[in-house]
């Protein structure tokens, strides 16, 4: 399993040029013919944060269900990371089906189809990051006590949980290919996730019997340790870092072995 982990990140340092070329067509693709184009990265994740900003903030934030404030600031900053990692994980999952005339081809090397799903939506996580500086620039100048300095370290979290996604997208496309019904397990696991996450909510707003359910979660962490460092202006503490990176570790090692299982059987099971 190690050797099949090690074998996976070499051949995508080896076709990283082709990676980065599917990618930008992804990209394109994505957009071809909208009026609009790359602004839908912006446009659709603030239309998703109007939203939950609307039902939690100002129907369930009065009644003291959702104490942190400003909520609409903390939110962007649980939310935005968490639509890179679904959609991430979604795509992922049916990138070899959706490809099957590439894998058919002997030459094409299969590990770059997943790999490009979780790059091309962490493209569209960055470009929509401006909009989490505007969130925090405006939460300042209204008067609350957050703190910039330590956004310096997202990307650090950042390189953690893309290990974390991509081996995770490795394990869901090979399982997809021959389960067809793993796309609609995860789109249902994917929704429990967000709400067992503090996304939309803080730990501390939760009861204790809780709040240790919602620390199960893996993303709990990683959504932690992004509102520390963007929101809440503090280093996350040092267990949080470890644990990120070990569950990262797992699922990279888990996702390249489980992956390198099944590779010998994708071509006739596509």
């Amino acid at each position: 399993m190690l050797a099949a982990m090690v074998d996976l990140a070499r051949t995508l340092v080896r076709y990283r040029s082709l990676l980065w070329t599917l990618v930008m067509r992804e990209l394109r693709a994505r957009y071809r013919g909208s009026v609009l184009g790359f602004l839908w990265s912006l446009l659709n994740p603030l239309l998703l944060l109007a939203v939950y900003s609307f039902v939690f903030g100002m129907i369930l934030g009065p009644r003291g269900l959702v104490e942190v404030r400003p909520y609409g600031v903390f939110l962007v900053t649980g939310l935005f990371p968490w639509i890179w990692v679904s959609t991430s994980l979604l795509e992922g999952c049916t990138s070899l089906t959706a490809n099957g005339g590439l894998i058919r081809k002997a030459v094409f090397p299969v590990e770059v189809l997943p790999a490009v799903a979780v790059v091309a939506n962490l493209m569209h996580f960055l470009l929509a990051l401006p909009i989490v500086g505007v969130a925090l620039v405006a939460g300042r100048l209204l008067g609350y006590p957050i703190s910039g300095w330590t956004a310096v370290l997202l990307p650090a979290v950042l390189a953690i949980e893309v290990v974390m996604v991509a081996g995770l997208a490795f394990a869901l496309s090979a399982l997809c290919v021959h389960f067809k019904d793993v796309r609609d397990l995860l789109g249902n696991l994917l929704v429990l996730a967000f709400f067992l996450a503090p996304i939309i909510y803080t730990l501390s707003d939760l009861p204790p019997q809780f709040a240790r359910v919602v620390q199960l979660n893996p993303m709990t962490s990683f959504t932690t340790a992004t509102q520390d460092l963007l929101f809440f202006g503090r280093l996350p503490e040092l267990h949080v870092w470890a644990i990120m990176a070990a569950i990262a570790a797992v699922s990279w090692v888990a996702g390249a072995g489980l992956f390198s299982r099944l590779s010998d059987t994708l071509v006739e099971a596509v």
